[in-house]
């Protein structure tokens, strides 16, 4: 129950902290010219501060409500549990932009997908992660005006009356994925898959729906026999009029 409650405090601490960069990012595209192609080096330059802040607040968060100065106080289970939920939350958004990127193969959703370099998503995976066991290792390395600004400022948000009340609820979700996502990896690993792929296929690329084809015929046949009933009732008109 100890490890449900602190998965949950952790997804106050991801929900919140997304919310904050959205602002953020925001006001970053005001800046940005209007119908400018994406710019993937910028993306990733974006993409590496948000991990880099991420992680350091998600360690100072822990370590601020666990109220303790030291690692060694921080306890074995909420090193690993936290670690663990961590690399699922990272893995998952890599899996997202994945779909994204197949998305983009479709005109339609063309201007929302990014451009992912697989093995660059790899790196920033495991180098988050092994970030993230150093800040829980040394607490000092987090302890900073701008990482204390944040998770002072995701308690204040949480504290807050109703607006709290809305991350609780999303944070009730987020661990229900956790625990999801925890088994979809348990059960790609049992089965040899790949951790990093989506999982589903988007391909647009010629893929025809399996009942196209038939539901075409039909109704080339319908149109056909529609045509041929419309030919026979003028006919019958003309006889008629002679």
């Amino acid at each position: 129950m100890e490890i449900l409650k602190f998965i949950f405090v952790l997804g106050i601490n991801f929900s919140i902290f997304g919310f904050i960069w959205g602002l953020i990012m925001i006001a970053v595209r005001m800046f940005q010219t209007p119908g400018q192609p994406r710019n993937q080096s910028l993306d990733y330059v974006l993409r590496i501060v948000k991990y880099f802040l991420l992680v350091s607040v998600t360690a100072n968060f822990i370590v601020t409500v666990q109220g303790t100065e030291v690692s060694a106080n921080l306890g074995v289970t909420n090193f690993i549990v936290g670690t663990i939920v961590l690399a699922l939350y990272l893995l998952g958004k890599l899996q997202n932009r994945a779909v994204l990127q197949q998305l983009g193969q479709h005109p339609m959703f063309a201007k929302f997908a990014s451009v992912i370099d697989p093995k660059v998503e790899i790196y920033l995976l495991f180098g988050s992660v092994a970030y993230f066991v150093a800040c829980l290792m040394y607490p000092e390395m987090v302890n900073n005006g701008l990482i204390n600004w944040f998770t002072e400022s995701i308690l204040n948000i949480y504290d807050t009356p109703f607006i709290g009340w809305i991350f609780t609820i999303i944070a009730f979700f987020f661990l229900i994925n956790i625990i999801m996502r925890a088994a979809n990896v348990i059960g790609r690993l049992l089965n040899g898959q790949s951790l990093t792929s989506p999982g589903i296929k988007t391909d647009f690329k010629g893929r025809q729906h399996p009942f196209g084809n038939q539901n075409r015929d039909q109704n080339d046949n319908q149109n056909a026999n529609d045509g041929y009933t419309d030919y026979e009732d003028v006919t019958d008109e003309d006889e008629e009029k002679k």
